[in-house]
């Protein structure tokens, strides 16, 4: 079991691009043992989160939870209901997934940016979350990607 850095996404979705920024930002990096970085852009995100005993989820987040730009750290609890209920396709419907069907889920939090703009078909993000990718990528590296001290 590992802890998964997940980064959730769409490219072409304006800020909801955020996650798969940050992967690309850090994907050249070597990661410690018992710590993987992984791309959930393309889908199969409760396979990824069966492989973690702790799981840091980096996505986008709803406009609603603060300032554009802001970058939060969230507990799982934290995060709001989906209004699609479990349907809908956001960070909320994956935790409301995971909770349903995973016998033992991972320990999950979230970390992610407040989104300005969430438009399908819209590439590129706006230059506050922009910004908040360089932020994002050196908090996950400074806590999970130096080698523990012995």
């Amino acid at each position: 079991m590992v802890i998964g850095l997940i980064c959730l996404g769409n490219m072409l979705h304006a800020d909801d691009g955020f996650g798969p920024a940050v992967h690309r930002r850090l994907a050249s990096r070597r990661w410690p043992d018992g710590v993987r970085l992984l791309d959930a852009t393309e889908g199969g995100v409760l396979d990824l989160l069966r492989q973690c005993r702790h799981a840091i989820l980096v996505t986008s987040l709803d406009r609603t939870l603060g300032q554009p730009g802001q970058v939060l750290r969230l507990s799982d609890d934290q995060v709001p209901a989906d209004p699609q209920g479990p349907l809908g396709a956001g960070v909320a419907a994956i935790l409301a997934s995971m909770r349903r069907l995973l016998p033992e889920p991972p320990a999950t939090e979230i970390l992610g940016v407040v989104a300005l703009r969430q438009i399908p078909f819209s590439a590129g993000l706006s230059p506050l979350v922009a910004a908040a990718v360089e932020t994002t990528s050196a908090m996950l590296w400074r806590e999970w990607g130096q080698p523990a001290a012995a």
